[in-house]
């Protein structure tokens, strides 16, 4: 006999469709593995980023693409990027050699965001012992100033995220760098007798860097300065969000086998505030992780953490932590006392039996049916290589009861759910802007996968689409959503996944609620803005300290 929330699961089963042919889709990531040799860079994949570089109200698609590992950089190198244009939802056009939207070098994770303050969305591309930054011209085009701007990245490059450090209203940048991996040093390690990829505990780790920006298209290695040159860090993932709700920002870096980390941003000496007296004064940050209960694990191991997805799973008001780890481990739920605590609540939350036999890299917190709790997406794959079994994996689709508790609905999901694959970056996206989260999956064995949202159900949904006054990303603004008794609580995030970059509207479930609701918006400025009777199941843009504005397609940007 089926409990109740088996029988909900059976009335709306998440379905999700992969149209990624259909919808003008082609590309496969030049992993570059040769038989034999074990380099680990050609194991780990490539991202993706969902962003709305022509300003047309529909999200395009760039997918960062990999080169010879052991050639030098080359420009342009044979294997390019693909920066795909979103026309209308209904077909995408590859148009990266027109749009000059190609990097250097084996790509592999990839950040968005406005640094010159022009209006348009720019683009910076990690990868192994290479990096480049584009500058969106707003002409349709992007240009290489990765030079010019002093943002070359030498180390071996993962994930990146924008964001502003010291309240100039300049976007600073933020590298997570992985392991000193050579052609030279390189290794392989034998398992059970079979020869595979060695892993982090073979190679020194490389320090993570962080870029001023100067305001003048130049940056800054400040680094050392601020307290993130941490050496012991061998990072994949990262978050940028306000964890204990006090108005600043923290980063979150996710480490392969080292402790993670919890950049807290400390008060500056003789300001008499939190914030910066002026923008020549920058910040430092401490490591608050081992005594924030989100370094390790619940019994002091260090996890491989590889990809990050923040959300409030619980519904407690609180952002709560959810890692990607290795085969034969556990996946990690650090849920959010407050106060800057978490604790490990991963064997409660039902995660440790269903995620033991899979090794997860990109993730993405959504929630698939609108009822109001955030599941997730995993994309699973092993690293030791293909002689070793299992290498494909099963992808997860993580059912949340509403109480944080998980269960893997993936085999009911839909076709691509039941095909085992070697996922690695995983994003998602509203890319028709039907209100409902569509998914994009990167992988090492086939092409990428846009998992089109297909789900059946009669829940209804909020979606907003922030904007600071100043035109920063509205990383940790909190929005709390008042449908009747129900407080339902969202918050802009910075990075996270593995690798990629999703769509930065919020979409809020509201279950079977349809009447109007109350908008709360808690800007990181301290400012509060309520917006009543605020009409459901369609897209709103908030722009800080102005009135709601409907959001649709081909609307010219106030």
């Amino acid at each position: 006999m089926l409990s109740r929330r088996d029988a909900a699961v059976v009335d709306c089963p998440p379905q999700f469709t992969e149209v990624s042919s259909k919808q003008g889709i082609e590309f496969t990531f030049h992993t570059d593995a040769v038989p034999g040799r074990y380099f680990l860079p050609e194991i780990m994949g490539g991202g993706a980023a969902w962003f709305d570089f022509d300003r047309d109200g529909w999200l395009d698609l760039f997918l960062v693409n990999g080169d010879e590992l052991e050639s030098e950089p080359q420009r342009p190198k044979p294997h390019s990027d693909a920066l795909f244009q979103n026309r209308g939802g209904e077909s995408f056009v590859e148009i990266s050699g027109v749009a000059a939207a190609t990097t250097i070098g084996y790509g592999q994770g990839c950040a968005v965001g406005d640094f010159d303050g022009d209006g348009f969305e720019d683009l910076y591309v990690t990868g192994y012992r290479t990096s480049t930054l584009l500058h969106n011209l707003g002409d349709g085009t992007f240009a290489d100033e990765t030079h010019e701007s002093g943002t070359r990245n030498d180390r071996w490059g993962s994930g990146v995220v924008w964001l502003d450090i010291n309240d100039d209203r300049l976007l600073d940048l933020f590298v997570v760098n992985y392991l000193n991996v050579t052609p030279q040093n390189r290794e392989q390690c034998r398992f059970s007798g079979v020869p595979g990829y060695c892993g982090p505990g073979h190679y020194d780790a490389v320090d993570d860097r962080l870029f001023l920006n100067l305001g003048d298209g130049r940056f800054r290695d400040v680094s050392d300065e601020v307290g993130v040159a941490i050496p012991n860090g061998k990072g994949l993932g990262v978050a940028v969000l306000d964890f204990d709700l006090d108005g600043q920002n923290e980063i979150y870096v996710a480490n392969d086998m080292t402790p993670n980390f919890l950049f807290q941003r400390q008060a500056i000496s003789g300001a008499g505030t939190d914030r910066p007296a002026a923008s020549d004064v920058l910040p430092k940050f401490h490591d608050v992780a081992p005594i924030a209960g989100c370094a390790v694990s619940d019994i002091g191991l260090n996890e491989a953490s590889m990809g990050v997805a923040c959300a409030d799973f619980d519904n407690n008001g609180y952002c709560d932590i959810f890692l990607t780890h290795f085969y034969a481990q556990k996946n990690t739920l650090y849920r959010n006392l407050g106060g800057l605590q978490f604790e490990d609540d991963s064997r409660r939350a039902r995660l440790v039996a269903i995620s033991h036999d899979r090794l997860g890299f990109g993730t993405v917190a959504f929630d698939y049916d609108r009822d109001g709790a955030t599941d997730l997406l995993i994309a699973n794959g092993h690293v030791l290589g293909p002689e070793h079994k299992p290498f494909a994996m099963l992808p997860q689709i993580m059912r949340n009861d509403g109480h944080a508790r998980f269960e893997d609905v993936g085999p009911q999901s839909g076709d691509y759910f039941r095909q085992l694959c070697v996922g690695r970056g995983a994003a998602g996206t509203d890319f028709d802007n039907d209100g409902d989260l569509d998914l994009f999956v990167t992988h090492l064995d086939r092409p990428a996968a846009l998992l089109r949202n297909d789900t059946v159900t009669p829940h209804h949904f909020l979606g907003i689409e922030l904007r600071r006054a100043d035109r920063l990303p509205a990383q940790g603004t909190q929005v709390i959503v008042e449908a009747g008794a129900r407080r339902i609580t969202s918050m802009s995030i910075g990075g996270g996944s593995y690798l990629c970059v999703s769509d930065p509207r919020l979409l809020v479930g509201l279950k079977d609620w349809s009447e109007p609701v109350t908008i709360e918006i808690r800007w990181q400025s301290g400012q509060v803005a309520r917006h009543e009777n605020v009409a459901v199941d369609r897209y709103w843009l908030a722009i800080e300290g102005r009135e709601l504005l409907p959001s649709f397609p081909g609307a010219s940007p106030p």
